[in-house]
């Protein structure tokens, strides 16, 4: 933390020592804005900015980042990309805080002092092998491309993606396409590629043939209803069992409560064994229907392989 915070001092001495106004965007021109709208807009930066500081020394890193990202938005300024990317490093995010750096040297250009600019670049050089890249492409253009459900851009991607070390989701999805997602693990200063698959769901024409088994998923579906009410009406005919024991071991009961007792035992025990024999008899026909249909599209049954791994089909 001393190390951090010494560079953030930096950043900071940076910014108090500008003048006022320095650094931070301007209307653009044309606008009717109210009178004291900028004015409003900088002032809520700079107790961002102030509040940003105060959180980092405490060492609370998240909070003091979203802070300085609130106050960039209010008030973009290059400076404040340097302690975007110290709070990102020290939270162990090594490609995002290698990105805000590189950002800030990129839009600090020419402002920033030579000495300056050498010791960022030296902290880049210093966070790279922390960093895999890795190229992700899709056999479809146009497909949005998510790591971990963060949208990283549209296929195809131009540039190498930077990543932290560790098990990342990579996914691609397009309209009217299955997505396509790989679980993968990255490794610092290692260069990945990822192809994802994206597959199209199965036309009218396969549409109609899988409801051509349509009998079978209903006979299915009756099978597990009957054994549910099988299962039902079995544990009512062993209660209605022990009810009519405890009642004839009561003293003093009479002829017409035991064949009461007896009547509701009987008529349970029929009806488990009735809807029993149901479920039995639809199972025997959804096999049936099963098998019948399998031999019939076996053959035009077909396997799908991507290459460098399995793609999964379906939504997330």
């Amino acid at each position: 933390m001393k190390t951090y915070s010494r560079r953030i001092a930096f950043a900071v001495a940076l910014v108090m020592t500008a003048a006022p106004g320095v650094g931070f965007a301007q209307e653009p021109p044309g606008q009717q804005a109210p009178r004291n709208w900028q004015g409003t807009k900088m002032e809520e930066a700079r107790v961002r900015y102030n509040r940003g500081m105060k959180l980092y020394e405490e060492g609370n890193a998240p909070a003091a980042r979203a802070e300085f990202e609130r106050a960039y938005e209010l008030a973009p300024s290059y400076r404040l990309l340097y302690n975007i990317g110290l709070c990102y490093e020290a939270t162990h995010d090594y490609a995002e805080a290698l990105r805000n750096f590189q950002r800030y040297l990129l839009e600090g250009g020419d402002e920033i002092a030579e000495e300056r600019r050498t010791a960022v670049t030296a902290q880049i050089a210093d966070l790279k092998p922390n960093i895999a890249t890795v190229t992700i492409t899709t056999n479809v253009p146009g497909a949005a491309i998510t790591i971990d459900d963060v949208a990283i851009g549209q296929a195809p991607l131009a540039d190498k993606i930077l990543v932290n070390p560790g098990r990342h989701k990579v996914s691609a999805t397009k309209a009217g396409m299955f997505p396509a997602t790989k679980s993968i693990v990255f490794v610092g200063s290692e260069s990945s590629q990822v192809r994802l698959e994206l597959i199209e769901p199965p036309h009218a024409s396969d549409s109609g043939k899988e409801s051509a088994n349509l009998p079978a998923y209903i006979a299915w579906g009756a099978t597990g209803a009957l054994a549910i009410g099988a299962g039902v009406t079995g544990y009512l005919a062993l209660k209605a069992r022990s009810d009519e024991k405890d009642t004839l071991d009561r003293h003093g009961i009479t002829r017409s409560e035991v064949d009461d007792a007896r009547s509701k035992t009987r008529t349970l025990s029929i009806a488990t064994d009735v809807i029993a024999a149901s479920a039995l008899l639809a199972g025997g026909l959804a096999l049936y229907l099963t098998l019948h249909k399998s031999e019939k599209s076996a053959s035009e049954t077909t396997a799908r392989l991507t290459p460098g791994g399995v793609t999964i089909i379906g939504h997330f």
